[in-house]
């Protein structure tokens, strides 16, 4: 038993080439002839920003997840001893 796998786009679902050329027809008939390169363009445009945007995006994720973890510090620890080293302005006048 054989089956055969036919790709499909998963929003598109199983358009063969009637129902394309019939949604063409409906667009060309909505914006018109000289509108629709228009708006094939900036569809374009469209999706390549958002490719360009995934893509920086997942290497965004890429460069954080490569970085080496950082280590588990006691922070309330360390910025009790920065302000215990820094002279509060009453030390500072008693000092001139």
């Amino acid at each position: 038993m054989t089956t055969s796998f036919t790709p499909a786009l998963a929003f598109i679902g199983n358009f063969g080439g009637g129902e394309i050329i019939l949604i063409f027809l409906i667009v060309l008939l909505l914006f018109g002839a000289k509108k629709v390169p228009e708006l094939f363009r900036s569809l374009g445009k469209g999706v390549n920003e958002f490719r360009k945007a995934k893509n920086d995006w997942e290497q965004d994720i890429q460069d954080v997840m490569s970085q080496e973890p950082l280590e588990d510090h006691d922070f309330k620890e360390k910025t009790k001893q920065a302000s215990e080293s820094v002279p509060t302005e009453e030390e500072k006048q008693s000092a001139s």
